[in-house]
């Protein structure tokens, strides 16, 4: 069979080249379709295709390892761009699951005093109560707007990010690249792998699936995070969700992100909760946090800290605007990093900043801290060491701008996704939230068809011990 040669696609290439990924001899990795699949001037389907195929490229090197066996991997554009709002596709019973509608009143774009238009994010209650007590006035749309009419820009975001809170002024390309957190991330790969630590190099033997037997620890929330880790389960790795008690949920996105994966709660603030948390990741592989930079190093557990208490850990870090840098300890969500990179100009423009119909930084960057996971993996059987995976929605805004963008008569009138598409990649599974339809995996593996062994199921279903230690009732499905 002949091997698909990298070289031929630039975006691919680099991605192989950072995670130091070679396609195995015979192996062959195609990415088929064409964009536009959405209403965007930005080629989505062929980033997020870009970013699945690497993926299938690193998990066809550890097969490899594992078999013995080389396979064909094949994306395509349109599904890998309707994978990007998977979750609106949720159906329960055969009706839609709600999620949170992008224009209540604290979340969308204001216009400052200025003339320049603000997003503000009041995803969670506290990030709500938060910003209408920093512009004193209710929940209200108009008295929002005349709230923000009084603020110049620039010091409603830094005012906004000294409370903690969420927002971000809509800047053009340029602008954002202008910026100190901007020239910043232009300086830094789309993924870091950094090594932390020495450790003894790890084999990875045998097994019925390529991620058979990896254990990752997921402490995540929301969207990026939770979709890398589901990502890594679509190939059989054990996936412990771990969630504070009070930190609060969008169930929505629990259910869109929950397939393949068993959920457990443990409060790091407690002791007790905090050596639960230890005894797993002695036996854990991969470790995943998406919370704002610094919250779960406070607890204990930075990245530097599960190096020390497991050699070999591969820990994988999700942010908004990056780690470091002038904004390097702020949070976010994906809408913010559209705002503040140009994306939302692009879409609408200056005087209407406009959000994507789909959710791109999210779901790239899941993708890409998966990615990024899988080819640490690979470090680590070679060489040992234990890895420390960075990714931001910034920096992936950054990169999926890079690819261009297209005209406005090829994308304005563009319908969105066909009903047939939609149905082919659709699959209906009985789960404890009842019989859900829902986006199966995408990405086809000509030798390791992609399925989630678990249904999605509510937080804190399972006890937090990994499963062979807590039968799991529930029987694996067909591959999808």
């Amino acid at each position: 069979m002949k091997t698909h040669a990298p070289a031929m696609d630039p975006a691919l290439s680099e991605l192989l080249e950072l995670g130091r990924i070679t396609i195995p001899p015979g192996g062959n990795i195609n990415i088929t379709g064409r964009d536009p699949v959405f209403p965007t001037p930005f080629l989505l389907g062929k980033a997020a295709a870009t970013v699945l195929a690497a993926q299938g490229a690193a998990i066809s090197s550890i097969w490899r390892q594992r078999s013995g066996r080389s396979q064909t991997v094949t994306v395509d554009m349109a599904d890998a761009a309707v994978s990007l709002k998977s979750v609106v596709h949720l159906r329960q019973r055969g009706y839609p699951v709600p999620y949170p509608d992008e224009a209540y009143p604290l979340t969308n774009f204001f216009r400052c005093r200025d003339g320049r238009h603000i997003f503000m994010h009041a995803g969670y209650p506290h990030l709500r109560d938060g910003l209408l007590k920093l512009l004193n006035c209710p929940n209200e749309a108009e008295s929002i707007a005349k709230a923000v009419s009084t603020w110049d820009s620039v010091a409603l975001e830094d005012a906004i990010a000294k409370a903690r809170l969420c927002g971000g002024i809509a800047r053009s390309e340029e602008e954002w690249l202008n910026t100190p957190q901007g020239r910043l991330l232009a300086s830094q790969p789309v993924i870091e792998i950094e090594r932390i630590g020495d450790s003894a190099p790890e084999a990875m033997g045998a097994a019925r699936r390529p991620l058979e037997g990896i254990r990752v620890l997921d402490l995540t929330h929301v969207l990026a995070g939770p979709m890398s880790t589901r990502t890594l389960a679509e190939q059989g790795a054990t996936v412990l969700r771990v969630r504070p008690p009070a930190h609060p949920t969008i169930p929505s996105f629990v259910m869109d992100t929950g397939h393949g994966k068993l959920s457990t709660l443990l409060d790091l603030t407690q002791a007790p909760d905090c050596d639960r948390l230890n005894g797993l990741l002695k036996s854990a592989d991969i470790f995943v946090q998406s919370y704002r930079p610094g919250t779960i190093a406070g607890l204990g557990f930075s990245a530097e800290a599960a190096a020390r208490q497991r050699p070999g850990i591969v820990y994988v870090s999700f942010s908004c605007y990056g780690e470091s840098g002038p904004w390097g300890e702020r949070g976010g969500w994906e809408q913010l990093a559209q705002s503040v990179t140009g994306m939302a100009f692009a879409q609408g423009s200056a005087e209407n900043p406009t959000l994507s119909p789909v959710y791109p930084n999210d779901y790239i960057t899941g993708y890409l801290g998966a990615y990024g996971a899988l080819a640490a993996l690979l470090m680590r059987a070679k060489e040992g060491g234990s890895y420390h995976v960075r990714v931001s929605l910034c920096r992936s805004a950054m990169w999926t701008q890079s690819f261009g963008r297209l005209p406005p008569h090829e994308w304005k009138s563009v319908p969105g996704p066909s009903s047939e598409l939609l149905t082919r990649l659709e699959s209906t599974r009985e789960t404890p939230y009842g019989m859900l339809r829902f986006l199966g995996p995408i990405t086809s593996y000509s030798e390791t068809k992609p399925y989630w062994e678990f249904p999605s199921a509510p937080m804190a279903a399972h006890a937090p011990v990994w499963p062979e230690n807590s039968p799991i009732i529930y029987d694996a499905p067909d591959p999808i």
